[in-house]
């Protein structure tokens, strides 16, 4: 059983490190359930899914892992360490995913809105054209945002990789852009 400890401490500890140290720029798009008119959480979702989500499975094994290793210092066996190890790597899985969603993305969604949005100038980094969708990145409230994009009321014109646009309109997480006179260099 030490062997099951041990290996969940590592395996688990390991990715729940990665998720730490990673970061970078946030992405929002299509597949992201956001409506900036209500400042909906992103990401935030509820219910049964969220307890098989690979954070809930890493913070679990981590902290099952970790619980199962200690607590033989404490002169704690068997059955009972079982149940305590279950215990803890369940209510920090399931509680520790609850609280990221929460906090984390809050923060986000609560400062901006589709309002905040409209009239930003960004850059296209997936090129796009006619009714097709592409990417691109705005700034806004010192916050680097990704949005997927599409020309304004079917624009027939064609976006290349590094040109400036203006959001027109969001529609759901999908900013409808127009072209400007320049591009960002």
């Amino acid at each position: 059983m030490d062997t099951l400890y041990w290996i969940s401490l590592i395996v688990g500890g390991v990715f729940v490190l990665l998720s730490l140290l990673g970061g970078g720029d946030t992405d929002v798009d299509a597949d992201t359930e956001l409506d900036l008119d209500t400042e909906a959480d992103l990401g935030a979702g509820s219910g049964w899914v969220d307890l098989l989500s690979l954070r809930t499975v890493f913070l679990f094994a981590a902290f099952f892992g970790l619980c199962g290793a200690l607590l033989p210092l404490a002169d704690v066996t068997g059955i009972t360490r079982l149940v305590a190890s279950l215990g803890v790597g369940l209510t920090v899985g399931i509680g520790g995913n609850y609280i990221i969603k929460r906090v984390g993305y809050a923060h986000i969604s609560s400062e901006v809105t589709a309002s905040d949005l409209e009239g930003r100038t960004g850059e296209v980094i997936i090129p796009f054209g006619h009714s097709d969708k592409g990417k691109i990145t705005l700034v806004t409230k010192g916050q680097r945002l990704q949005f997927q994009a599409r020309g304004f009321e079917g624009s027939e014109d064609m976006f290349a990789e590094g040109e400036e646009v203006v959001v027109i309109r969001m529609e759901g997480a999908v900013a409808e852009v127009v072209k400007t006179t320049g591009s960002i260099q």
